[in-house]
């Protein structure tokens, strides 16, 4: 009876206590639903380790992430470099089958370099996390942390995916995925930032008069007439809207390519952003272009595209303008 006591509270405290299992880069492990394992990936329980509870039995993966494997980081980001167990690296790759359970995960990193240490202790830089999209080449900075006493990261991982530990500063743009729910702080300046591709991408500069959720999705084709009053679409589409009703100032910004410029015909000091209502699209406000950046200023949020006029620009047709009365002056003198 006494032993039968004994295994009993083993079993009860190893519950409370959670699990610690050994597991290896690229190697699934087998985790038991609704127990809290520690699956350590470093020599005698050093870190990395990632912790999960999930709510069905399922096999869990972490592999490393290699420089290779990233695209070019977004401006004022840069990789960490830490410890591996043998090996250093940048981030992990995580996953989780079969891909119906759902689950709480906390990633702790290696030990830090002593290169990524100097990095993180320079003026406005920070440490973070970034979810890396392979497909679309894209990046969504999912949190901040502060290296512990034994100077490693951790973070909780929302979702299955590749992430990089990075540090950034924190003036820089946040990078962010389409469809992502990006929270906005109350009377505070927030610029983030969309790739649309390998040379295009779309910001936003905004401050909302209250804390809420900002979404964007991205398209290159809509429903009904794209071109309208002489204006060429350029075939970049954002839904932009706010989870509950804000007052906003905002400035959008979009970096085009000029070979899509050319293949349209169109001129690029003629763009501007417009907006699209019951009554089709229309345009608010007036936009700059510098180099191959469009930006203009708005207070309202919906659908809005990118636009420009083809033929010539309007410098041209000014200066055609002036040509003609300045010759018609000549010839009635």
């Amino acid at each position: 009876m006494q032993s039968k006591t004994i295994i009993l509270l083993s079993l009860f405290f190893s519950a409370i206590a959670g699990l610690n299992v050994q597991g290896s880069f690229g190697s699934a492990v087998s985790v038991d639903a609704d127990v809290d394992t520690t699956i350590n990936f470093g020599i005698a329980g050093i870190n990395p380790s990632l912790t999960i509870n999930v709510d069905q039995d399922a096999q869990v993966t972490l592999s490393l992430l290699v420089s290779a494997e990233t695209s070019p980081l977004p401006r004022g980001y840069n990789l960490l470099t830490q410890s591996a167990g043998a090996a250093t690296n940048i981030g992990y790759t995580f996953n989780v089958t079969p891909s119906t359970a759902t689950f709480s995960a906390n990633l702790t990193g290696g030990i830090l370099a002593q290169t990524a240490l100097a990095l993180l202790s320079q003026v406005n830089i920070k440490a973070g996390l970034l979810q890396f999209d392979a497909t679309a080449k894209t990046y969504n900075q999912i949190a901040v942390a502060v290296p512990s006493i034994a100077q490693q990261l951790s973070f909780s991982l929302p979702s299955v995916g590749s992430y990089a530990f990075v540090a950034f500063n924190i003036q820089s743009p946040i990078p962010t995925f389409y469809g992502y729910a990006r929270q906005l702080a109350a009377n505070v300046a927030n610029r983030i930032v969309y790739l649309v591709n390998a040379t295009e991408q779309f910001a936003i500069n905004v401050t909302s008069s209250v804390q809420t959720d900002l979404k964007v999705d991205y398209s290159t084709s809509i429903s009904g007439a794209a071109n309208f009053d002489g204006y060429v679409a350029l075939d970049a589409y954002f839904q932009i809207e706010t989870a509950s009703p804000a007052q906003v100032a905002a400035n959008l910004s979009y970096t085009f390519d000029q070979a899509v410029l050319a293949a349209k015909g169109i001129t690029a000091d003629t763009l501007v952003f417009a907006y699209q209502t019951a009554s089709g699209w229309k345009i608010d406000g007036s936009a700059t272009v510098s180099g191959n950046v469009v930006t203009q200023g708005t207070t309202h949020f919906s659908q809005w595209g990118v636009y420009g006029q083809s033929g010539t620009s309007n410098a041209a047709t000014i200066f055609a303008s002036i040509s003609l009365i300045i010759c018609t002056i000549f010839t009635l003198l």
